[in-house]
């Protein structure tokens, strides 16, 4: 055990250091945010269409006037499935502007490919096949309309794609348009997480749904999954250094306290279960009492939604 401690306290400092050497910071920070890789269309299929089947098997009928994207990082994807389900208006909000048109409109080529031939989710046949939202799908016209909104690059304040970033807490002053608002694997780096669940509540039309994927493992930062909760509050400055897009280190139950605190009902709570690999006793402080289930919930698939008509 001291010698994983003195390891974590290793690393804590040599990242601190690294991360001060003049044009590391940014150069992680393109690596990190996967810049100069292509962007998976099916991928991004597949992330999309298990958001969906999450609503088909809660029972919760799909409405998509507007879809929302918490965090889309390098790629539209998601979003622009979401239009060939059938869904009217996309919006995107992010903290760092990462798209560009000529990666957009692969993936929508490629996307439009995968919706025509229906293909079955990427790597797990256990899931539905697509269906067109509310039966409707889109039409040939429709894929055409909407590619031409975005060769032209047209990523603005109207329909059929808002693109907001960068996006501060507050920036997004619009409320009740949203019927369907999806995060893949951002709210565990969201420092200001309340704000922001609090934020997609107001965005919610009464009746909407959230459908939040949220990964609780260290991400690298050490040799165990959990070990980012051995970390001292010091330590862990070190190792976040200026990468404000780190981890929160926020476990299950404390998502689950602020969504419960902003208003939302929890329709569906699936978590991910991976045994821990830390000791109790090694827990720092902040996190001294932490419950034997969020020591054990490496990821979670939550789906909320604004009560309401």
């Amino acid at each position: 055990m001291s010698g994983e401690i003195s390891w974590n306290r290793l690393r804590a400092n040599l990242f601190g250091v690294l991360h001060r050497v003049p044009g590391l910071p940014a150069l992680a920070g393109r690596l990190r945010s996967g810049r100069g890789r292509k962007a998976s269309a099916r991928y991004l299929y597949g992330v999309w269409l298990r958001h969906l089947a999450e609503l088909g098997e809660s029972g919760v009928k799909p409405k998509f006037g507007a879809v929302m994207e918490i965090g889309p990082g390098d790629s539209l994807g998601v979003g622009l499935a979401a239009l060939l389900s059938g869904a009217e208006r996309y919006i995107a909000v992010d903290w760092v502007a990462h798209t560009d048109v000529a990666d957009n409109l692969r993936v929508f080529d490629e996307l439009a490919a995968l919706f025509a031939a229906r293909a079955s989710i990427p790597g797990d046949e256990g899931f539905p096949r697509p269906v067109a939202a509310n039966g409707v799908g889109c039409s040939p016209e429709r894929v055409r309309r909407i590619r031409e909104f975005l060769a032209a690059g047209a990523c603005g304040a109207c329909p059929p794609v808002t693109y907001v970033a960068p996006y501060r807490i507050g920036d997004l002053p619009e409320e009740n348009f949203a019927d369907f608002v999806v995060s893949h694997a951002v709210m565990e780096h969201v420092d200001e997480a309340e704000s922001l669940y609090a934020a997609i509540f107001r965005w919610l039309r009464p009746g909407g749904s959230a459908s939040f994927v949220i990964d609780y493992r260290c991400h690298r930062t050490s040799s165990r999954w959990n070990g980012h909760w051995a970390y001292s509050d010091r330590e862990w400055s070190r190792i976040r250094a200026d990468r404000p897009y780190s981890l929160n280190r926020l476990p299950h139950s404390e998502h689950m306290r602020l969504l419960a605190k902003c208003g939302y009902r929890i329709d569906r709570e699936k978590r991910s279960r991976t045994p821990s690999e830390i000791d109790r006793r090694e827990l720092s402080p902040r996190f001294a009492n932490l419950t034997p289930d969020d020591l054990e919930t490496s990821g979670s698939r939550v789906l909320a939604s604004r009560p309401g008509a």
